[in-house]
């Protein structure tokens, strides 16, 4: 999809899986293929099976016949997934893709040599010496080869991105052919690092390409790529051409436009096996560094026992051995890595945050400590959040893959004249044109999804509007019974959308107090699972997946966000745009209402903090106190938060529908006037200790992206928004909670 400009507001097409989705799919086989490579050589074929059948023997045909595939895949998706960070600055770049992934490399280099020599005859490359230690650190890699690999193929791609990409990829190419035919020394698994480089080189420079070919993929091309990669390995084994100069490198590139077309199939129509294997994939470094003690641990306890083993059962052993064995060592190396993550061991998988004092704008010193986003540490999580509860990218990343298909995946929209006003480019995702009339159609069709899933049969929601009415229709989508609590004063339009898409009203007072404890009481009576309108796991992942896609769009378009800007009511979207920025320098701001702060109050107490909220026209923004999942996300990952006035809103809004022609909701424009404001350097802004003030903005960023939450707003208030006569609408009830 490419970026709307002035009056561009009809929604995409909606499609069934983004570039993240195959790309996924494409490591989890990959991670899969190199587990079971390694359970083969150094586990299966160790145990003297003593059989008559060659099964051991067809197994390790078998993992040779994949090896033109796993690790130049790997090392493509790679190189796509570096393809932006290669363009931006040292500074921003160097930390995460250069010193973190040698900071993993030496750490795990470490632990596998003080585990592995718990296993002397487990056959592994390990230093058992201070010399042979010092080597494997810096010129020969040992079996943790593919982190050492990445920050050397980053450094390489980023100084010389200026160079023609035919040129890189020739001489690459030439590297990878002469290493592959022996020619060059390559102790330790120094020539996988020269045979790879070009696969990297290749997913950087050649990644439009490459996300075309997925998007356009069939099963005939499956099947003749397959046919060309078969008839490839054929060759190659039938002449012992496998050293032969050249012959290694084209193999696999057969094998990795199989590979991507294969992943973008089972993506685009395999939903539960591309599910599960986009999960792992986005899993794949815990499980790349920790799944070789693992092995050496069960070898050690089973090839023993198996050896001895006798009767029938060996003989269908031998068979499945290496899948059940490849299956155990995912599983274990997958439960360690939660075991570590909640003992604290956080900094065993992300290089340590640096900490530091920093100087605001008014020359007031504060300390700041930028911990890592998407691996919150127990302490940044209020004592009421459980850790666990906790969402993080990769939640929203799987909310976004489920979601596809869905829900709309809505235009980004970009005005000129807006731009030129602001002094910078904003990206605006038209929200407004979802499902129901606002992002509350994400989180809530991922909630009641997974309810309906896990066999649940009706849900209760409470709501002054979009919530209620997301959670309606979601209900229906799904065959599920839908109760929804509304205020006795909700507005007539709501209570009609409501009721249209099947779900049962039922009134309560006209407080927030007085609504959630009628959806208690419902939920107990009925035995059906409430669903927050923030405050929930699963609707903060779903809220987060609009701002996923932003910031692909504006990366697609080649102009990366710099900053993202999110109105805040409850905060489930803020946090879901935490959560879909960390790992990336984009920084986000939440937006509130001038007297409905209570984000910020809430950052600076550290702790959620209730306010009275103030009249305001924005009434989406306006629930007493932010939720405490959302404040665990958004507390070490948010950059500030800025207040506007209603006239800002009211500007906004006039903005919207008369330069791109957008009937957004006062909530919804409330996040371009806070775009306008941290751009423009209006007034005074809110933050959180240790972050910049709003007025920054003009000199550091270029691209800000904003999120246009929702569209559901009253003739009324739209007639006399265009008209800037709204100072007695401040009361009127919203819509948008």
């Amino acid at each position: 999809m490419t970026i709307a400009t002035e009056t561009s507001t009809a929604p995409a097409v909606p499609t069934k899986a983004g570039r993240e989705a195959w790309a996924d799919v494409a490591k989890g086989t990959c991670i899969i293929l190199v587990v079971l490579w390694h359970v083969v050589v150094k586990d299966y074929l160790q145990i003297d099976w003593r059989v008559g059948i060659p099964v051991p023997g067809a197994w390790g045909l078998l993992g040779e016949q994949l090896l033109p595939l796993r690790m130049p895949l790997f090392f493509t998706i790679s190189g796509i997934f570096a393809a932006n960070a290669v363009n931006r600055s040292w500074r921003t770049a160097a930390r995460p893709r250069v010193a973190g992934n040698l900071y993993l490399y030496a750490i795990w280099l470490l632990v596998h040599t003080a585990l592995l020599a718990l296993s002397p005859g487990f056959p592994t490359d390990r230093a058992t010496s201070f010399g042979g230690l010092l080597a494997q650190l810096t010129i020969t890699p040992s079996n943790l080869w593919y982190l050492y690999a990445l920050a050397l193929y980053f450094v390489v791609a980023k100084a010389l991105r200026r160079v023609h990409p035919a040129v890189l990829l020739g001489v690459s190419g030439v590297l990878s052919a002469v290493a592959a035919a022996g020619l060059l020394d390559t102790p330790g698994n120094r020539g996988g690092v020269y045979q790879n480089l070009v696969f990297f080189l290749a997913g950087v420079h050649l990644r439009p390409y490459l996300t075309r070919w997925a998007a356009t993929a069939n099963r005939r091309r499956l099947v003749w790529t397959a046919a060309v990669y078969v008839a490839a390995l054929a060759f190659m084994g039938l002449a012992a051409a496998e050293q032969w100069f050249g012959v290694w490198p084209v193999v696999s590139v057969t094998a990795v436009a199989f590979g991507i077309t294969a992943a973008a199939i089972v993506a685009q129509r395999a939903r539960a096996a591309g599910a599960m294997l986009a999960t792992l994939g986005r899993q794949t470094l815990p499980v790349y560094v920790i799944h070789m003690p693992v092995l050496a641990l069960l070898h050690r306890l089973l090839a023993g026992p198996v050896a001895e083993l006798n009767g029938p059962g060996r003989e269908l052993l031998v068979a499945g051995y290496p899948v059940l064995v490849t299956a155990a060592v995912l599983a274990l190396s997958l439960a360690i890595h939660r075991g570590l993550l909640a003992v604290g061991a956080w900094w065993m998988f992300q290089l340590p945050p640096r900490t530091g004092r920093k100087r605001n704008r008014e020359g007031e010193i504060m300390s700041r400590t930028e911990r890592p986003t998407e691996v919150p540490p127990a302490a940044s999580v209020p004592e009421t959040v459980p850790i666990r509860a906790v969402p993080d990218r990769a939640r929203v990343q799987e909310a976004a893959w489920w979601l596809a298909g869905r829900v709309v995946r809505t235009p980004v929209l970009n005005s000129p004249a807006i731009d030129r006003l602001a002094g910078v480019r904003i990206l605006m995702k038209a929200e407004n044109l979802q499902t129901g009339g606002s992002y509350k159609m994400r989180g809530a069709m991922l909630a009641v999804g997974r309810l309906a899933a896990a066999g649940y049969t009706g849900v209760v929601a409470q709501s002054t509007g979009n919530h209620g009415v997301a959670v309606a229709l979601a209900a229906g989508r799904h065959g599920l019974a839908a109760t929804v609590v509304l205020p006795v004063d909700a507005a007539a339009t709501k209570v009609a959308r409501a009721r249209a898409a099947g779900a049962n009203i039922v009134f309560a007072g006209s407080t927030l107090e007085e609504r959630i404890a009628t959806a208690r009481q419902i939920s107990e009576a009925q035995g059906h699972p409430l669903i927050d309108a923030y405050d929930h796991p699963d609707v903060i992942a779903g809220q987060g997946s609009a701002s996923l896609e932003l910031i692909e769009e504006a990366e697609r378009a080649g102009t990366p966000l710099d900053a993202l800007v999110v109105p805040v009511g409850g905060g489930g979207g803020v946090a879901g745009a935490c959560l879909a920025a960390s790992g990336t320098p984009i920084e986000v701001y939440g937006v509130e209402p001038v007297g409905c702060d209570s984000l910020a109050h809430s950052l600076a107490a550290g702790r959620p903090t209730a306010v009275s909220p103030a009249p305001t026209i924005a009434d989406g923004l306006r629930p007493t106190c932010v939720g405490e999942l959302p404040f665990a996300v958004a507390r070490d990952a948010i950059r500030g938060v800025v207040r506007v006035n209603d006239d800002q809103i009211a500007e906004a809004f006039q903005m919207l529908l008369l330069e791109l022609k957008v009937l957004a909701e006062p909530s919804g424009a409330a996040g371009l006037a806070g775009a306008l404001r941290l751009a423009a350097d209006l007034g005074e802004a809110v933050t959180k200790p240790g972050a910049v003030q709003s007025g920054e903005g003009r000199e550091r960023y270029r691209t800000v992206g904003v999120v246009l939450t929702g569209g559901n707003v009253e003739a009324e208030l739209v007639a006399r928004l265009a008209t800037r006569q709204f100072a007695s609408l401040a009361t009127m009830e919203g819509v948008a909670a």
